[in-house]
């Protein structure tokens, strides 16, 4: 190796032993050593093995993989957006489609979801935190955009309606209920399903819903929630019937679009979901989205 005002002329030699000589452009040796050079020969197996963790992640546990993407997900800031209060809420009602609904309102642009439920205002826990600690939990938006929320049990909450307007008195509130009989069922079953996951023994379904003497069984809760007009009124009490927009969960299964589209409507937003987004699909038995 040479080196002259120009640079470092490296020439290949069999004479491995021999040390390189010292050149101004390098340092004291022409062959770097630099982090910087170090970590470019690193960053192919970081790669490689975050994404092998990640592939581990999704196999094994799914969920938890999931989670991790949106807690990540919900860190990320764009230029011009920022953390806001929801502007609108689907409150209800456990086992009639808060899942379907969310995700179905996801695909206009100006929705930005929260993906968890924040149980904020009817945890009073969680709601002496304040509002800028709920705020702080919203994902970015942009100022065109609505934040939602999702947490089915402020349906039934007895302070969830006056929190609520306290927050925000105009604020769009989203209920989507189903046959009340149906949604008692469905509900049983989950619980049905979670119990018996964990080893414990389930009463029949005629013993929860029924009393001994033959009567409706107003002590389950699944009963309880099913009682729609008790729970509205309360709502009723706190905010105008325009700022409460009732879906029809039997429908969003077998007509999803119409009532998206009257979602839409109701928030004032663009018409941008159209029947397109929706298909039937034949091997699972309902509409999916594309």
């Amino acid at each position: 190796m040479s080196c002259g005002n120009e640079g470092c002329h490296v020439t290949w030699s069999d004479n491995l032993g021999r040390k390189p000589a010292w050149g101004p452009l390098m340092g004291p040796r022409c062959e770097s050593s630099s982090p910087l050079n170090s970590l470019r020969r690193m960053a192919p197996v970081i790669v490689l093995t975050s994404l092998l963790v990640c592939l581990v992640l999704y196999y094994t546990f799914p969920m938890g993989a999931a989670a991790v993407y949106e807690a990540y997900r919900k860190r990320l800031r764009i230029r011009g957006t920022q953390r806001r209060l929801p502007q609108a809420l689907i409150i209800g009602v456990r086992k009639c489609g808060t899942r379907a609904l969310i995700e179905m309102l996801n695909l206009h642009p100006h929705i930005q979801k929260n993906g968890l439920e924040m149980h904020f205002f009817d945890d009073d826990e969680r709601y002496a935190n304040g509002l800028e600690w709920y705020r702080k939990r919203m994902p970015y938006s942009f100022d065109n955009q609505v934040t939602i929320e999702k947490t089915p049990s402020y349906f039934i909450s007895r302070e969830a309606p006056a929190r609520i307007r306290a927050m925000n008195e105009t604020i769009k509130l989203l209920l989507i209920v189903r046959e009340p009989a149906m949604r008692v069922l469905s509900d049983y079953a989950q619980i049905m399903e979670a119990k018996m996951r964990k080893g414990k023994q389930v009463a029949p379904f005629h013993k929860k819903v029924l009393t001994p003497d033959g009567e409706i069984n107003d002590g389950f809760k699944a009963i309880q929630i099913s009682q729609y007009a008790v729970h509205v009124l309360r709502w009723l009490r706190e905010f105008p019937r325009e700022q409460i927009h009732i879906i029809d969960g039997d429908n969003l299964v077998s007509d999803p679009f119409t009532e998206i589209d009257k979602v839409q409507q109701f928030l004032r937003l663009p018409l941008h979901i159209k029947p397109d987004n929706f298909y039937f699909n034949e091997t699972k038995g309902f509409y999916c989205m594309r």
